[in-house]
């Protein structure tokens, strides 16, 4: 286990690198230049060349880039033009919004996902092409026009959950939860796809080992079988699938946080990129980065306790 702990670790360290590396070089390729941005369509040349000069960026590229790397070693991943607040503290306000929306989506992802895909292999039938048919529909269905749909029903027709805004755990679950809900909802139609096809696969795969009719001749109930045997197994690939569904989750987040108003990380990380706040979202990118290696190296260890033989490979 240490070894492998190990190698991801040396392993995520140039994957963030080499992350850094192409986001601090595509952000120089903006048209425009966060002088200009923060002076206005009315300042002069002289004014936003002499702020270009205040701020750095005047120096040449590999010169502001090896600058940025040494401070980002450190912990130091620059100041933002427009707040003038640390840009490591601004991704990290902003981070709990982000992991909130995608936890809860993955937990609701998880389970819709794993209790529709072993039904429809339990089932069969009607009931599996039904559910099959369902699941294909969500997935084709895009985030935002469902986010859309469900905020005109939900929380302006009905009026039971909030269109916009975000609230804080510490404010109470259920504040947190009413806020939440509709986007997560939007994440997990589409989401929740991969993962039921999985279940399926797998249950209807372990389904039809021997060891599972040995089981079903010796008299054990099909309850105890199901959930003992079949879904303890079929857990092990879907587990795998977990880490890409949370990246795609992810990708889903900067759309949706935008039109709930929510606070997060891919608000930031739009706002930033419009205003052309370089350092916060530059910091935004690394603080992905870093989420999805740990999520990944998280699906792997659990992986590893759901699977012994993979332990001793």
């Amino acid at each position: 286990m240490g070894r492998f702990l190990g190698q991801r670790v040396a392993l995520a360290i140039p994957t963030v690198l080499v992350v850094a590396t192409i986001t601090f070089f595509l952000m120089q390729i903006i048209p425009s230049s966060p002088a200009s941005f923060l002076l206005g369509a009315g300042a002069t040349q002289e004014q936003v060349a002499s702020l270009t000069h205040q701020l750095g960026l005047d120096r040449p590229v590999l010169v502001q880039y090896a600058d940025w790397i040494g401070r980002a070693v450190r912990g130091d991943l620059g100041i933002s033009f427009v707040s003038n607040a640390s840009a490591g503290s601004t991704v990290m306000r902003a981070l709990p919004v982000t992991l909130s929306l995608a936890f809860l989506t993955l937990a609701m992802t998880i389970v819709f996902g794993v209790a529709l895909g072993m039904l429809a292999a339990v089932r069969g039938g009607w009931l599996d092409r039904l559910i099959q048919g369902l699941n294909s529909l969500g997935m084709a269905v895009p985030s935002f026009w469902l986010a859309v749909l469900l905020v005109w029903l939900l929380a302006i027709r009905i009026r039971f959950f909030y269109a916009t805004g975000y609230a804080p755990l510490s404010d109470g679950p259920e504040e947190w939860i009413l806020h939440l809900f509709l986007p997560a909802l939007a994440l997990t139609v589409g989401a929740m796809g991969q993962i039921m096809y999985q279940t399926r696969a797998a249950a209807l795969e372990v389904l039809g080992r021997d060891y599972i009719r040995t089981l079903q001749a010796a008299g054990l109930s099909r309850r105890r079988i199901i959930f003992k045997h079949v879904l303890r197994n079929a857990a092990i690939p879907v587990t795998m699938v977990l880490g890409m569904t949370f990246v795609f989750l992810l990708g889903g987040v900067v759309v949706i946080e935008m039109i709930f108003a929510l606070p997060g990380m891919g608000y930031l990380m739009l706002q930033a990129v419009n205003t052309h706040d370089l350092a916060v979202a530059q910091a935004a990118v690394v603080a992905f980065t870093i989420l999805v290696i740990l999520v990944n190296l998280l699906t792997d260890l659990f992986v590893l306790w759901l699977d012994p033989r993979a332990r001793r490979r």
